[in-house]
């Protein structure tokens, strides 16, 4: 009788602890499951206020950019970090109407002094200045054939940057009083990686 007693009490001890050790199997599967919904909650709101897509509109940046290209941009990059020249950037720009974005690339950083003249050798070109410093441009697709309707020599404003599209026979940029200087504000984001169309996909220097 003792014996059937204990081998009752053997069976209950073993019965108790699988339970428990099924208990803390499934807690260990649970654990994963939720710490991977918090990391992509997570991951989620980072990439929205660091990252962003843009579909690029218009021919303003042509021949490097078409209409139709989307691109990805980093937010950090003119938010917390500042352009410098060269980069590509997506601007707001304030139409009256509403916001549009727009793309540029920075030619002129705070305080700098922007000066656009004619070409010695061709009256119907003109040639970008930066600090007295001739500016090569091979990346064009064609030349210069306008120097807009502001003032120059310009200096750049505090915080603000001066922006011409690739395409600078069909731009509406940095050159025109509409326009004018790009506050950081208004900045949305440096031009990283082009995603579509996929032939052209790769990072942008």
């Amino acid at each position: 009788m003792e014996n059937e007693e204990m081998k009752q009490e053997m069976l209950e001890e073993t019965m108790e602890t699988a339970e428990k050790t099924e208990r803390k199997k499934k807690e260990k599967k649970s654990m994963p499951i939720l710490l991977q919904l918090v990391l992509l909650v997570v991951m989620i709101v980072v990439l929205r206020n660091v990252m962003g897509t843009v579909l690029v509109k218009g021919s303003s940046m042509e021949p490097n950019f078409n209409h139709g290209d989307l691109v990805f941009i980093n937010k950090l990059s003119t938010s917390i970090g500042s352009p410098d020249y060269g980069d590509v950037v997506i601007c707001k720009l304030d139409e009256g109407s509403g916001y549009e974005n727009i793309i540029k690339r920075v030619v002129g950083l705070p305080g700098d002094e922007i000066d656009i003249v004619e070409n010695d050798d061709d009256e119907d070109v003109y040639d970008l200045y930066v600090n007295g410093e001739l500016i090569e441009e091979p990346f064009l697709g064609e030349p210069m054939m306008s120097d807009g309707n502001i003032e120059y020599p310009f200096e750049v404003p505090e915080n603000s940057y001066f922006v011409m599209g690739d395409n600078r026979n069909e731009s509406l940029d940095s050159r025109r009083e509409s326009v004018g200087a790009i506050h950081k504000d208004d900045l949305m984001g440096k031009v990283v990686l082009r995603l579509y169309p996929f032939s052209d996909f790769g990072l942008i220097d």
